[in-house]
This record gives structure tokens, sequence and C-alpha cells, in this order.
């Protein structure tokens, strides 16, 4: 049981600090503070900065709320058309539901760790839970070198691969003429994966180094 409990806490931490960085993403600051950096491609179809941010913001947010995509099909281009077809309509619902899935499993993982941590302590084994949290920031890393030597090698591939596991072939990809191309060009998505992986890097560091001198504090009481 104790060595259950242990690696359930352990596994659940590349989960959890993922999901963190990735949730953190999924604001209106992210496509701010992304359209503001230097190199950032504008709209080939003369969308203004203005307008561009104005949408995206509105796009990500739906992730975050409640509702259908009825808030997205209200959306309008400065022209007046809609700014989202039906097919991005879909992808979008797509999104969510693998968003909210992810986001619910990390929730469960946290959950299910925090009580896992608790009843070792409860039992007498508080040290358990510091080696646990080492081998979680310690596989965290191990995953986040792989995962970020695969991106900064081949990003077009991870990002193919990545969108193959989650959604059905053909709904994700989209014409250079759609709105959610121009609102999010792969610089966006490039420039995330390596937001998410460098944050959960520092993260994990810094859980590792708490974690082992709490561990080395534990053991010489």
């Amino acid at each position: 049981m104790r060595r259950r409990l242990s690696w359930l806490v352990t596994l659940s931490v590349p989960i959890v600090l993922t999901m963190a960085l990735v949730r953190l993403l999924t604001f209106p600051w992210y496509p701010a503070w992304e359209y503001g950096r230097a190199g950032f491609p504008e709209d080939p179809y003369g969308l203004s900065q203005e307008d561009r941010l104005r949408l995206a913001q509105a796009s990500i947010r739906f992730l975050n709320v409640s509702g259908p995509t009825a808030v997205l099909a209200d959306l309008e281009l400065p022209d007046g058309m809609p700014a989202h077809n039906e097919r991005e309509l879909a992808h979008m619902d797509d999104v969510k539901r693998v968003y909210s899935g992810l986001t619910l499993v990390a929730a469960a993982c946290l959950v299910a760790s925090g009580a896992s941590a608790w009843k070792l302590v409860r039992s007498g084994d508080g040290c358990a839970v510091w080696q646990a949290l080492v081998r979680g920031a310690s596989l965290t890393l191990v995953l986040l070198v792989a995962l970020g030597s695969w991106m900064l090698v081949a990003f077009d591939q991870f990002f193919t691969l990545f969108h193959g596991v989650f959604f059905h072939p053909g709904t994700w990809t989209f014409y250079t003429t759609d709105t959610l191309i121009r609102l999010f060009p792969f610089r966006f998505w490039e420039d995330a994966g390596l937001l998410v992986a460098g944050g959960v890097t520092l993260v994990a560091l810094a859980l590792l180094v708490l974690s082992v001198a709490m561990r080395r504090r534990c053991l010489t009481r």
C-alpha cells in the first residue's frame, strides 16, 4: 500500500505541473504578450492587430467559460462577416472538450496525490512523500528534456502527432484564409510549447531542490 501511494504522488507530478502551465497560457494575457513580440507575423489578409487581439482573446476565453460555441459564433470580423466558419467552430468545440478533460484528469491527480500524501504522513511515513516528490520532479525533467529536444528539432512533427492523438484526422487542419490560422499562426503555438516546457522545467527544478532538502532533513531526524 505504501509503495502504491508513493508512486501515485510521483506519477501525478508531471501531469499536474504540465496542465497548470497549459492553463496559465489559456488566458487573455498570452495573446496580448505574443502579439507584442518583435517578429510576430502580421495577418497576411490585413486584419489589424487590435481586431486580431480582440478575436484571439475571445476565442481563448471560450476555453475557460461554460457554454456552447454560440459565444464564438457571435464574433464578427470588421466587415460584419462571422469570424469563424462551421469547421472552425466544431474544432473549437473539440479543443474545449479535450482541454476540459485533461483539466479534470489533472485535478483528479492533484486530489488523489494529496490524499495519498496525507495518508502517508498520517501513518508516520512523511519521508516517503518527499521521496515521491523527488522522483516526480526528476521524471518531469526527464520527460521535458525528451519532449523539449523533439520540439526544438522537429516542432512540425511534434505538433502534427499531438493533434493526431487528440483529434480526428481532417478536423484540425484549415486554410490560411480561415480565421483560426490568421489569429493563431504556427509561431503562436511554437512559442506556447516552449513557454510551457520552460515553465514546467523551472517549477520542477524548484520542486526537486526543495524535495531533496526536505528528504535529507527527514532522514536525519
